[in-house]
């Protein structure tokens, strides 16, 4: 038996775990997780490689299963899922197939014909979770989530800057970034006039396809679009969580490269949410003793909530070269390594500001964005040499 074969059930109901596991009779192995913590379903399914998930109907809450069923098909769209009832109504049966559901299977279903049914909805499909349900690792885009842990630190200028140098080192690639500060006028520093919001995404992600993005939201250059992402602590609610979670896996797969300027009274929730999601986690601090040592009891508060391929790196703003900290006094307080430092270059960043305007677009040269387009530059290289270490590993294992 492979790690294929091993079950993953999301389940509340004590009397449902004990049925399946009678059914099953030992014949594969079943993972039980807790419906509550949608991130904490995604990363069992993703560790277990599983092929096939049951997802349990909550009679209270029918709706949580459905929001359940939604994200992991968005995530894994080859994953197995078959819901698990103990009764079920022609509505409710009909709602879980929209949503993605393969069957149901009822709690006085007979044992060895639900084996039989278990042994070809295993056999139908192998391709593991883990592959993130597309045919390429390739496909699945770059997720940059850049926070902090003092509001003092502007992660909306840095993620904007960060955007656009991501647009003009990836040309050809469609590139979205997101505002979690954005105001109603403004996404980053910059006019808004799109007709979407984020918020608009979450109440109607049935309807969220790439034509609506495409015209809701305009290209500012080639390639580079942006959404305003400003979510109400309020309303951050467990609903909203698996709301926010389809929305994301839905652009995901529109984008090959997210930026995400995440407000850090937002960053818990948002890493609580999309960590699994997030290939580099980039903390921005200034060079300051006291944000180094809060921002490594962040890094080690979430690391439970991220892949172990996310990149965890540390981003200097406002660095000095002649005032310490140095930056490799600064790595060693945090415990990641670093992207880079970047100078305050203030004069540069107020007229970007105030014109509403890129900083590599103003007539004058920045040291701002130089020091911006070389750290980029050697990121984007040390990830290639990674991906190319990763596929001679895996030729030799295959070898």
């Amino acid at each position: 038996m492979d790690n294929q074969d091993i079950i993953v059930c999301v389940a509340d109901d004590l009397g449902l775990r004990v049925w399946l596991e009678r059914s099953v009779d030992g014949a594969w192995p079943i993972d039980f997780v807790a419906s509550s913590d949608l991130n904490r379903v995604i990363k069992m399914v993703e560790a277990t490689r599983s092929c096939l998930v049951f997802v349990a109907v909550d009679d209270a809450e029918p709706d949580r299963t459905l929001r359940v069923i939604s994200a992991l098909v968005k995530s894994y769209p080859n994953l197995n899922v078959v819901t698990l009832a103990k009764r079920v109504t022609q509505d409710h049966l009909l709602k879980s197939m929209r949503a993605g559901a393969r069957d149901c299977f009822l709690s006085d279903s007979d044992a060895e014909e639900m084996r039989a049914q278990i042994k070809v909805l295993l056999t139908r499909e192998k391709t593991p979770a883990a592959g993130g349900g597309r045919t390429e690792d390739r496909a699945r885009p770059l997720v940059n989530l850049i926070t902090s842990v003092s509001s003092t630190v502007d992660t909306r200028f840095l993620t904007q800057s960060y955007a656009f140098a991501a647009a003009q080192r990836r040309p050809g690639q469609r590139i979205l970034a997101i505002d979690t500060s954005a105001t109603e006028r403004h996404v980053f520093y910059l006019d808004s006039n799109n007709r979407l919001t984020l918020n608009d995404l979450l109440l109607s992600s049935d309807s969220l396809d790439e034509s609506l993005v495409d015209t809701a939201l305009e290209e500012y250059v080639p390639g580079l679009r942006m959404l305003a992402g400003n979510l109400p602590l309020a309303n951050l609610t467990e609903e909203r969580n698996a709301d926010l979670f389809i929305a994301f896996a839905q652009l995901m797969q529109m984008f090959d490269y997210i930026v995400i300027n995440v407000d850090p009274l937002l960053a818990d929730y948002w890493v609580k949410v999309i960590g699994l999601q997030v290939s580099r986690l980039v903390m921005a601090i200034h060079p300051v003793v006291e944000q180094a040592h809060l921002a490594r009891e962040k890094f080690q508060s979430w690391d439970s909530e991220l892949s172990e391929k996310c990149a965890r790196l540390l981003l200097v703003d406002g660095y000095e070269d002649k005032i310490p900290p140095g930056l490799s006094q600064l790595e060693a307080a945090v415990g990641v390594h670093s992207l880079g430092a970047l100078p305050l270059d203030w004069s540069n960043r107020l007229l970007a500001m105030n014109a509403g305007i890129p900083i590599h677009s103003l007539p004058r040269r920045s040291a701002f964005n130089r020091k911006l387009d070389s750290m980029l530059k050697r990121a984007d290289e040390r990830l290639a040499g990674g991906k190319s270490q990763g596929k001679a590993a895996n030729t030799l294992r295959r070898a």
